[in-house]
């Protein structure tokens, strides 16, 4: 045989193989196509089309009406709805910076800490391994107690009378972030802390024969190296935050009056408790929306800040 004709059986059947190869991986992927396709992608497309009909669960199969943008209308003059983004936005843009805050001072000194280093760090670890239902019960509910909760016996064995934290709408509002902050602050801290670790030691030492303070060396050379973690873990949080609703129904169930509720807890109700599906999937839309607007935001504004540092 010419070894022409050799060559391009050779190819002919190097490419068969290859062929077979590329549909084997395929069909290796389809499992895992399959189940983000349908506990995903289904559910996103079936809930945006409940925002657009009215769907009588009662008569699921022929209960189902053409809404058009009736439900996205009602949003422009829901005053519950108006008020709950607000909480939910408060939440946000007030608890998230109060977290990174305490711990980006947490992370700053456990990474002084060598010696028990690994100790600390699993101490502070603690509050992210239990369950956010339990924080809000024993955090929240049994230390905020306003008879009974150690809290206020503190405070009034200094003097001081004793504190409405879940009745009053502003010091409720406070307290919920208060848990949440507790809970979740060491996040913050593990991220920034695997940040500080991976700074160079040399780095800082260079620095310290440049500058005054530890403080400005800190500032001015290891806070701006840490943006790459400093935006994981504000992204990742922030979106977490506008989901915020097991550690308020447990606290205060949104009270008083709607003045800690979230948008998620709004949306929930209205879906399942009053089974009203094509308003709760406008309300659900509208939150994804915010978020996607937040993250887009948010990575423009740090991709700008990263670009004058470098």
């Amino acid at each position: 045989m010419p070894a022409a004709a050799l060559s391009s059986d050779q190819n002919r059947s190097a490419t068969k193989r290859a062929g077979r190869s590329r549909w084997v991986r395929h069909l290796f992927l389809m499992p895992g196509v399959l189940m983000v396709v349908l506990l995903s992608i289904f559910p996103l497309i079936m809930s945006l089309g409940l925002s657009f009909v009215y769907w009588d669960i009662a008569n699921p199969l022929r209960g189902i009406r053409w809404a058009g943008l009736a439900h996205w209308a009602r949003l422009i003059g829901d005053t519950h709805f108006h008020q709950v983004l607000l909480n939910t936005l408060l939440y946000v843009f007030v608890g998230i910076p109060v977290q990174y805050g305490l711990g980006l001072l947490l992370a700053r000194a456990v990474d002084r800490q060598r010696r028990a280093r690994n100790l600390v760090r699993v101490v502070f670890l603690v509050p992210m391994m239990l369950s956010p239902v339990v924080v809000a019960f024993v955090v929240g509910r049994v230390m905020f107690n306003e008879a009974v909760g150690p809290v206020n016996a503190a405070l009034q064995a200094i003097g001081v009378a004793p504190i409405p934290w879940l009745t009053n709408n502003y010091l409720a509002f406070v307290t919920v972030l208060i848990v949440d902050t507790w809970q979740w602050t060491p996040f913050f801290m593990l991220i920034l802390l695997a940040g500080l670790s991976a700074v160079p030691g040399e780095v800082e030492e260079a620095a310290r024969l440049d500058t005054v303070s530890d403080a400005q060396v800190f500032w001015k050379i290891i806070f701006p190296m840490l943006a790459p973690w400093s935006i994981t873990a504000i992204l990742i949080r922030s979106i977490e935050m506008l989901k915020i609703a097991d550690v308020i129904i447990v606290l205060t169930n949104g009270g008083p009056g709607i003045s800690t509720e979230s948008l998620t807890l709004y949306a929930y109700r209205i879906g399942i408790v009053n089974f009203d599906l094509g308003y709760a999937a406008a309300l659900s839309f509208t939150l994804l929306i915010l978020a996607t607007i937040m993250a887009t935001v948010f990575l423009m504004l740090t991709q700008k800040f990263i670009a004058k540092l470098a």
